[in-house]
């Protein structure tokens, strides 16, 4: 993929797209944010959500989003996955002739000036895909900063991105639905195609207040983030596999996984000493060490196992194990 970058188009419709399955409180807490955002005259906003769940809920969604005065727009996507229904959220922005359009989590709220800072930082810095402010979480986006890979908890695009009829038409790869690790993919296709990314702080989405969303955070218990560390590892090396080959595969194990398992292992070097230090400081140290060890692992593993699912929005449950 590559060719030349078109030309930047002015920026009339945002569309933010949410999409959801298995949390109709979130959701309709997200969609009541959307209410309060503003932005210039000039810009219209259009909500998008794209529905994941077995049991589609469009009349209980469209009769939210009447109540609050959205413009929304809505599809069901039947196929489980990450990718599908990302990509059936592009559909339905691309439907509704969007010039920009905005992926937040259905779990977090829309700052009131989202939309418009993301319009803005799309023209400040001339940019293809703007990656946004997470508050609530671990990210901490520098302002200005070039990019290459971008998630899509607070990410904006422009429409060139997305559109298969004048753009490149780029879309989430769906043998990657349970996987992850689709987002920076697709945003690599971007960056092939000739995009740009930047960061930006200004454009914010909100975690749900008192949800340690993060689950690489010391607040959790290590089993679930040693589990966490398992699946991630294995997953991007399997996701790697799939799209681009064993030997790219290979490679990325021997730039990413080999000195990551060097640095677990040299950190749980001081708890073979016996004047090894003690106390909590230490501990972490050894735990940090030890969940080094368990992703790059997992991830030599992957060059010829199968990946493990992520979690679809399952509570109480970060990972999802295989039987075996």
């Amino acid at each position: 993929m590559g060719g030349a970058r078109p030309p930047l188009q002015p920026i009339g419709t945002a569309a933010l797209m949410v999409c959801t399955r298995d949390r109709p409180q979130e959701l309709a807490d997200c969609l009541a944010s959307c209410r309060e955002l503003i932005g210039p005259p000039e810009l219209r906003i259009v909500i998008c959500v794209a529905d994941n769940n077995q049991v589609p809920g469009e009349d209980e969604i469209r009769l939210l989003g009447a109540r609050l005065g959205l413009d929304l727009r809505y599809g069901h996507e039947p196929e489980r996955g990450y990718a599908s229904v990302r990509n059936r959220a592009l559909d339905l922005a691309a439907e509704a002739g969007a010039d920009i359009a905005v992926f937040i989590d259905d779990d977090s709220t829309a700052h009131p000036g989202l939309l418009a800072a993301h319009a803005a930082a799309m023209v400040r810095y001339q940019a293809d895909a703007i990656l946004g402010r997470i508050d609530g979480l671990s990210q901490r986006p520098t302002e200005g900063r070039r990019v290459w890979k971008a998630g899509t908890g607070n990410v904006a695009m422009r429409r060139w991105v997305f559109d298969r009829e004048t753009g490149a038409g780029l879309r989430f790869d769906p043998r990657l639905n349970l996987l992850g690790f689709e987002d920076w993919e697709f945003f690599g296709d971007l960056v092939a195609a000739g995009g740009v990314i930047y960061q930006s702080t200004e454009p914010v989405s909100i975690s749900r207040p008192g949800l340690d969303a993060s689950p690489t955070s010391a607040a959790r218990p290590f089993a679930d983030r040693r589990a966490f560390a398992i699946m991630e590892g294995r997953n991007e090396i399997v996701s790697t596999r799939i799209r681009h080959g064993l030997g790219a595969a290979l490679a990325k194990v021997a730039r990413r996984q080999v000195p990551l398992l060097l640095r677990g292992v040299v950190g749980l070097m001081p708890a073979l000493v016996p004047v090894a230090g003690h106390g909590e400081k230490a501990s972490a140290k050894r735990d940090v060490a030890r969940l080094r060890i368990a992703k790059a692992g997992a991830g030599i593993a992957g060059l010829w196992r199968p990946g493990l699912e992520r979690p679809m929005a399952r509570r109480g449950q970060l990972v999802e194990l295989p039987a075996n």
